[in-house]
């Protein structure tokens, strides 16, 4: 009377053992696959990364023959000024294979390296009215070492009593930190004006309300700076664009023109170079990035990471 039993409990036991034994089977197949997808992967990048490299070095080797071509260490300082422009038929050949971009340092005014008069002045030039000296407050104290808030700013305290992350309390790594910062949260605007990379406000590349951020400089003094590059071009020189302003503007820049020009420069300190390809299904771009800056009529490579 038991043999039927055992002989159920049996077979039970062997369709158990085939299930268990197909689930192993399919992870480990499963394994397999995600092994074999993540080491092609792998490669992917590393081939991608070989080729911006390559692409690279092209595009400074480019940027290096505009410089030399030119007769003299001024026309190379003017070159170096547009640089992007020069480089565009490099960029346009090289579009097929890989993309090139280059932005200048002090385009943007620098969020670590200004003072909180600059932030404010910025803000202030963006109409962003009494918000200006709060969020300058705000980011000073954000990176600064202390825990003491300014009197418009906030510290550790208020973003703990908010749910908010506190301060690191160093300098900003990426400028997409600055969303973590009280009362950037939305602000687009600014962040566009705003920048980690190192560097005085060029006065060839910057915009008007970036080069209200230089202490003395008013409105009418910027457009007159954005004026004289797009009629004249050449290297801009603070002191004369002084007589081509209102009598109220040259006084505001001869009161503050020590600090003016050492806010500034008359070519940009660097270029900030990307060279990215992508590559692979679904596609991943792979990149470098270099800190170009110019030694007389040559380049040198004084940073490189990689791009995201």
């Amino acid at each position: 009377m038991n043999r039927p039993c055992r002989s159920g409990f049996a077979m039970l036991t062997t369709l158990w053992v085939m299930s268990v034994a197909s689930v192993l089977a399919a992870a480990a197949a499963l394994s397999g696959r995600l092994a074999v997808n993540a080491a092609r992967n792998r490669i992917t990048i590393e081939r991608g990364e070989w080729e911006a490299r390559g692409c690279m070095a092209r595009a400074r080797a480019a940027i290096d023959e505009d410089l030399a071509s030119a007769s003299s260490v001024d026309e190379a300082a003017i070159r170096w000024t547009s640089i992007d422009r020069d480089l565009r038929p490099f960029v346009d050949s090289a579009a097929s294979t890989c993309s090139v971009f280059l932005d200048p340092a002090g385009a943007r005014l620098d969020v670590n390296g200004a003072t909180r008069e600059s932030l404010a002045r910025l803000f202030s030039a963006l109409d962003l009215g009494e918000r200006a000296e709060s969020l300058a407050d705000a980011v000073a104290d954000w990176r600064d070492s202390d825990d003491v808030a300014r009197p418009l700013g906030a510290e550790r305290d208020w973003y703990l009593d908010n749910g908010r992350q506190p301060p690191p309390d160093t300098a900003f790594a990426d400028i997409r930190e600055l969303r973590l910062v009280r009362g950037f949260e939305a602000d687009s605007l600014v962040v566009s004006d705003l920048s980690t990379d190192a560097g005085r406000i060029s006065l060839a590349n910057a915009s008007i309300e970036v080069l209200m951020s230089i202490p003395g400089i008013t409105r009418e003094t910027a457009m007159a700076i954005v004026a004289a590059r797009e009629q004249h071009g050449g290297l801009l020189d603070l002191a004369s664009i002084g007589s081509s302003v209102p009598e109220f503007a040259a006084e505001s820049l001869r009161d503050r023109f020590p600090d003016a020009v050492r806010a500034s420069t008359s070519t940009p300190d660097a270029w900030i170079v990307t060279a990215a390809v992508e590559r692979g299904l679904p596609q991943v771009s792979v990149g470098i990035r270099i800190r170009l800056v110019r030694v007389g009529s040559r380049t040198m490579v004084a940073r490189v990471w990689s791009s995201e």
